[in-house]
């Protein structure tokens, strides 16, 4: 007899694909095809994983060297791996790897999906590896970390994986609000995050000269110089800006940590990242060399 199939939840997507991420970025760390000097990991779910962010994240977002080795052949052994972690767990699992790469001489991208013979639908993860000179990642300061999967079992990655630096993750989320023609709330949260709730040394001539290290692999926003590109989101309406919040941070969030924060410390975040983009710009227009971002403590 064979069972009905449950339509697969939010919550039990979300756990998958978590799963899947932290076991995907582990077998990729123990390849030894993979350089440290030729990978960097980056974006939200470094954050979470690599700094303890508790900002969710969908994708695994990484720097490559063009020189690095065969990424597809290191991402298909990777798969293997994860697939044989979630069928030792409960063989009717079933990982696919699709390659969705459109221009691969910048951007490398795969889907990744988690299902379950007993549930209706998959949990998705997206990989991508952004392809840039090895003198580009030369100057991109990482640090190595043991990412940390939270959990009821916290467990930590194997192999140390060099992740962005908190200062270079800082100037990559500059970097966003440069370079994305649309509002996401999570850039926000981000920049907020390390500028307010971390460590993170934060001079400000060294955040513009990174910043525009960081920016020049990219197309800023209608090919605006770097200082003008950031400037656009000044641009925005703080209160229309604070609406969006919900649901555009909400669901990134864990609800208790979302119902104490809203409304007052979510304002807070839009004026927190006005005044930083509006505090580096002037550094690079004006050739700032010394200063410091401001700080607040929440």
């Amino acid at each position: 007899m064979v069972l009905p199939r449950s339509p697969l939840t939010s919550e039990l997507a979300s756990e998958w694909a978590a799963s899947a991420q932290y076991h995907f970025l582990d077998a990729l760390m123990a390849d030894p095809q993979v350089q440290y000097a030729q990978i960097a990991f980056h974006g939200g779910t470094s954050l979470h994983f690599s700094w303890r962010s508790p900002r969710l994240s969908e994708d695994l977002d990484f720097l490559v060297a063009r020189n690095a080795a065969d990424i597809n052949a290191i991402v298909e052994r990777a798969g293997q791996k994860v697939t044989e972690t979630f069928r030792a767990e409960d063989p009717q699992f079933a990982i696919e790897i699709q390659d969705r790469t459109r221009q691969h001489e910048r951007m490398i991208s795969y889907d990744l999906r988690v299902a379950h013979g007993m549930y209706l639908g998959k949990a998705l993860i997206k990989v991508e590896f952004w392809r840039v000179s090895p003198e580009y990642l030369a100057q991109y300061p990482v640090e190595l970390r043991s990412p940390i999967q939270p959990g009821e079992m916290v467990s930590r990655i194997s192999n140390a994986v060099p992740a962005a630096a908190l200062e270079t993750a800082y100037c990559d989320k500059l970097t966003a609000f440069a370079t994305r023609p649309y509002l996401k709330w999570r850039d926000i949260y981000d920049l907020w995050w390390i500028g307010t709730q971390t460590d993170a040394r934060l001079d400000l001539s060294s955040v513009a000269r990174q910043f525009l290290h960081n920016v020049s692999a990219y197309r800023t926003i209608d090919g605006l110089s770097p200082a003008l590109a950031l400037r656009k989101f000044l641009e925005n309406d703080p209160a229309g800006v604070l609406k969006k919040a919900d649901p555009d941070l909400r669901r990134w969030l864990p609800k208790a940590l979302w119902d104490k924060m809203n409304p007052r410390v979510t304002a807070e975040m839009v004026e927190y990242v006005r005044g930083a983009l509006e505090s580096v710009a002037d550094a690079i227009e004006k050739g700032a060399t010394d200063g410091t971002l401001k700080r607040v403590r929440q």
